[in-house]
């Protein structure tokens, strides 16, 4: 990360020299989205471990053994500082925050009847070095108030996960099984693509859909609680992946 941030300070800081004639300049933008948060399955680090959670072998239907869910409706709030670097090149640092994420699953553990809910609740900050084409500055383009682009982003993800609940309803004994929480720093890329609307000379409102990829969330191993079994179990790590889709929306203010 230490050196795609290197990279793109070093292309803004060049682009300055670029004349204002071809390059509108510095801007800051905000924006929030709403996402959908894609398939997230929870499956062990090690299946074959002697205190692996789910262990080796199909589960109630025929399947390995995981938690089957996904972090639903995901809110997304987002800042980000960039340059024009040329009217169809447009680069950014962009810092997005996605709090509060709901995980709902079903397990499918052998030998349970009935429903196996799983809940999490998840947050994570990514940090990303962003690359647009600005349609509406290619040569001969003229699209009036309307600059649709497409872009993609690398950088990094920090991802929280809190404690992960498994009810067994069905079950006359064990209930509840609480397993730990974790976090984990992994690689986060997206790709995009959208429109600026001109507001005024130096508002542009902007729109786009996005898909990123934030990596793994992740349980780290230790203790877990069983509402049968006071002193709990030793359990080793699980994790899903994280990912989202949707859509953006907000303000760049043009410094020119």
């Amino acid at each position: 990360m230490k050196k795609i941030v290197a990279c793109l300070v070093v292309v803004l800081m060049a682009s300055s020299a670029v004349p204002q004639t071809e390059a509108a300049g510095w801007y800051l933008r905000a924006a929030a989205g709403f996402e959908q948060g894609l398939a997230a399955d929870f499956s062990d680090d090690d299946a074959a471990a002697a205190n692996a959670y789910f262990g080796v072998g199909p589960g109630s239907d025929g399947r390995g053994i995981h938690a089957d869910g996904d972090f639903g409706t995901v809110l997304g709030l987002e800042a980000a500082v960039g340059k024009q670097i040329l009217p169809w090149l447009r680069a950014e640092l962009a810092l997005t925050y996605r709090p509060s994420m709901q995980y709902r699953a079903q397990a499918n553990f052998r030998g349970v009847t009935g429903d196996q809910p799983v809940t999490a609740r998840a947050d994570s900050l990514s940090g990303t070095a962003n690359v647009y084409l600005d349609v509406a500055g290619l040569p001969g383009v003229r699209l009036g108030r309307f600059q649709p682009y497409v872009g993609g982003g690398l950088g990094v993800a920090r991802n929280w996960l809190g404690e992960m609940t498994y009810g067994f309803p069905g079950l006359p004994v064990h209930k509840v099984t609480v397993t730990p929480g974790g976090s984990r720093t992994d690689l986060a890329f997206l790709a995009t693509i959208g429109t600026g609307v001109v507001l005024t000379e130096r508002l542009v409102l902007d729109v786009a859909y996005r898909y990123t990829d934030l990596g793994r969330v992740a349980t780290d191993p230790g203790r877990m609680y069983l509402n049968h079994i006071p002193a709990g179990a030793e359990v080793s790590g699980t994790w899903a992946p994280l990912r989202t889709h949707g859509l953006f929306a907000g303000l760049r203010y043009l410094f020119r």
